[in-house]
């Protein structure tokens, strides 16, 4: 009896052994990368469909029926740290002047806003793939908002997924890291909406978050090859 107990807690002793081994390989083949390879371009365009963006706080929504981005692919077929630009946008066509609508300011204008010293729109994958979707992230995003009687900057970075089946980035749902600025520091070039008519009728202040709804979609302009992510 005890030599069939000894061999019965060997045998368990070696399956135990044996499934931790497993277990550690699996760990380690299920470990997430840390960098990744961009490649194709080399120039990027962006079209945006049923473009929006919300102002959570004041529940006020404006609405592009263009906008587009252009760009261009930085360094294809080099590795690169998550987080790291895959990409700059360099070029913005929110259809032109008063081409965007809120429902009570109405014509409304979005344009880049360009500081000294500081470096223009990007986009740069963070994390691991699910199947053909990368956690993607819109960085260094800085615009003009103009209407009637009100106008002002916001700031910040966009969250969302890019899809390399179809070139699509999609924005998360809520808040997309895009601020109202405070027009701080002086000088910048930062607009507070302060308490222009319009912007007070519309409680849009300093701090506010802003929703971004729709999508944009990569068509390669002419030359250029769709872009496609890999690790490492």
């Amino acid at each position: 009896m005890f030599k069939r107990t000894n061999r019965v807690a060997a045998g368990l002793v070696a399956t135990a052994a044996a499934s931790v081994t497993i277990l550690s390989m699996t760990a380690t083949g299920a470990q997430a990368a840390t960098t990744y390879t961009p490649t194709g371009g080399p120039n990027a365009n962006f079209v945006g469909s049923g473009v929006s963006f919300r102002d959570i706080e004041a529940d006020q929504k404006l609405t592009c029926p263009t906008f587009n981005l252009t760009g261009s692919i930085i360094s294809s077929g080099t590795s690169r740290a998550y987080g790291a630009d895959a990409g700059s946008l360099t070029g913005l066509n929110a259809g032109g002047t008063g081409a965007c609508n809120n429902p009570i300011a109405g014509a409304t204008t979005v344009a880049p806003l360009t500081i000294s010293g500081t470096t223009g729109w990007s986009v740069a994958i963070t994390a691991d793939a699910t199947g053909t979707s990368w956690p993607a992230r819109l960085k260094n995003v800085r615009a003009k908002v103009s209407a009637a009687g009100c106008e002002f900057t916001v700031t910040g970075v966009v969250n969302g997924r890019f899809d390399t089946s179809n070139q699509k980035f999609t924005p998360a749902t809520g808040a997309s890291g895009l601020t109202v600025d405070d027009g701080l520091p002086a000088g910048s070039g930062e607009i507070a909406p302060g308490t222009q008519p319009m912007c007070v009728t519309l409680d849009i202040q300093p701090g506010d978050t802003i929703e971004v709804a729709g999508s944009w979609t990569n068509t390669p302009p002419s030359g250029s090859t769709a872009i496609a992510i890999a690790n490492p």
